[in-house]
């Protein structure tokens, strides 16, 4: 795209504009532009726009020769040309006009085109982006058997059709955030309304507003800024990665944030109780689901306790322990230079390493390396007298739980409580971990997700709640929302319909 030929440019209003535009970019950004005789050599145009981040062939055929093709009026006045060009030239229909040029260089780093005409104070922005999208692909850290087979991707149109497609209901809201002095990440908040709680959808609404940061990385890091209790371990909002899950929480209720770049949605407010859900729970027989949901529950428990259990029992109280089992563990840890805190710590620890570095190696390489490095390490360790059976069975059988967890989130929290426990019970035996216990759970119960307490439906208790939580009822049971996340006239309705 060149400029007009035989016509001399310079001090013109265009060439002031694209100026100032140039200067206040630079030029290593990649700029093309484009000075032209328009409607039929009537009136001078300028065209700016950042070579990567623009379809070039769509500006020239859809923009650019429009224009150079049309014819103006004689009576047409310098201040109606924009409109004019938007109405009855300009192909594309996602364009808008701006009066201020300070603005214009915005919305090219956006990828958008930016028109000058000659004489016009009117700026035209036609947006003509071109940007590389990852394919949809099936979900890395969710998956499921009778789920979708597609995930989220950084493209935040693209997830927000996948969330359309599965609602395609007028209820369905959109509001739009620009997030981070320096990255200005889109966001865009999604309720359904009449089903979320005003009250939980204006409080987030603030704080999105309240933020005030320079880089805005994702969902993630918009969560942390945003969420009640920074410095908790435990996380009051949900990041996944499934748009059927968002779906499914959007219809209970929830309300979830997107950002462009990103390939998770954040879903809030949170309760503990949603880590142990998945959506394969509402794709098979309540008992199975029920089933596998108590397993995920207890997978969660031994995770945390069965460690610190253990070295509570052989390091102070030695009888609660049977005699017999605690003779073989006596004769396990015969020639073990080490204490049991040692042996147990040193093992969790060395366990986490090998399970971070196998999450860093490509797919199923990391999956084996992890596992081999675990069982050598393990048999060396006893083998050489260092460790004592007994203490691999139990960092073994503990590590194992965690993957049995369905939620990434919890599976750290989990690593963490793991070792506060530990350290009690290493210390003060069966006192401090029960001590540690009350510590976790007392914590937990004065928490809140967005003015929703963190163990509801328990505390508070809300007994419809209950159907699923440990177990999932039949979904005929599970048409009534909870009182506290969606509003309480939608589950009236509901009922009066179906009478």
């Amino acid at each position: 795209m060149g400029q007009g030929k035989d016509t001399n440019y310079s001090n013109s209003f265009v060439e002031q504009n694209l100026s100032f535009i140039k200067n206040q970019l630079g030029d290593g950004i990649g700029l093309g532009e484009g000075r032209f005789k328009a409607f039929g050599g009537q009136r001078e145009i300028g065209v700016l726009y950042v070579t990567s981040l623009c379809d070039k062939e769509f500006i020239s055929d859809q923009v650019i020769t429009p224009l150079l093709q049309g014819t103006l009026k004689n009576n047409i006045e310098n201040g109606d040309i924009s409109i004019l060009a938007q109405t009855m030239f300009i192909s594309p229909i996602n364009t808008k006009i701006i009066k201020q040029k300070e603005k214009a260089a915005a919305e090219l780093l956006k990828g958008n085109t930016v028109i000058f005409f000659e004489g016009c104070s009117s700026i035209l922005i036609v947006q003509a982006p071109k940007m590389e999208k990852r394919s949809i692909n099936n979900p890395e850290n969710e998956t499921t058997i009778f789920g979708a087979k597609e995930s989220f991707v950084e493209d935040i149109e693209t997830n927000i059709s996948m969330v359309i497609r599965r609602l395609p209901i007028p209820t369905l809201k959109f509001e739009t955030f620009t997030l981070g002095r320096l990255s200005c990440t889109n966001s865009k908040l999604l309720w359904i309304k009449g089903l979320a709680k005003d009250d939980i959808v204006e409080e987030i609404r603030r704080r999105i507003k309240d933020v005030d940061t320079e880089i805005i990385d994702g969902t993630s890091t918009l969560a942390e800024l945003i969420q009640d209790k920074p410095t908790s371990i435990f996380p009051t909002y949900r990041l996944t990665e499934r748009p059927d899950i968002v779906s499914r929480a959007l219809s209970d209720g929830y309300v979830v944030i997107l950002c462009n770049n990103s390939p998770f949605a954040l879903i809030m407010p949170m309760t503990f109780w949603n880590n142990f859900k998945t959506i394969d729970d509402y794709s098979q027989l309540p008992f199975a689901a029920s089933l596998l949901r108590i397993i995920r529950i207890l997978a969660f428990i031994i995770s945390i306790t069965v460690s610190p259990l253990y070295l509570s029992f052989v390091t102070y109280n030695h009888t609660i322990v049977p005699p017999s089992l605690a003779l073989n563990i006596s004769q396990g840890r015969n020639g073990v230079p080490f204490p049991s805190i040692v042996e147990l710590l040193a093992m969790t620890i060395i366990i986490d390493i090998i399970r971070e570095a196998g999450t860093r190696m490509p797919g199923i390489v990391g999956y084996f390396i992890g596992t081999l490095g675990a069982v050598i390490i393990g048999q060396a360790a006893v083998s050489a007298g260092y460790i004592s059976v007994s203490i691999i069975i139990v960092v073994a059988f503990s590590a194992i739980a965690t993957f049995a967890i369905s939620s990434t989130m919890l599976v750290n929290i989990s690593r963490i409580i793991n070792y506060f426990l530990i350290l009690l019970s290493g210390f003060l035996g069966i006192f401090g971990f029960f001590n540690g216990s009350f510590i976790i759970l007392w914590r937990m119960s004065i928490l809140e997700s967005f003015g929703v307490p963190y163990l509801y439906p328990i505390i508070p208790v809300e007994f419809q709640g209950w159907n699923d939580i440990f177990i999932r009822a039949p979904l005929k049971m599970l048409k009534n929302k909870l009182t506290l996340i969606a509003n309480v006239s939608s589950n009236k309705a509901g009922n009066t319909k179906k009478q």
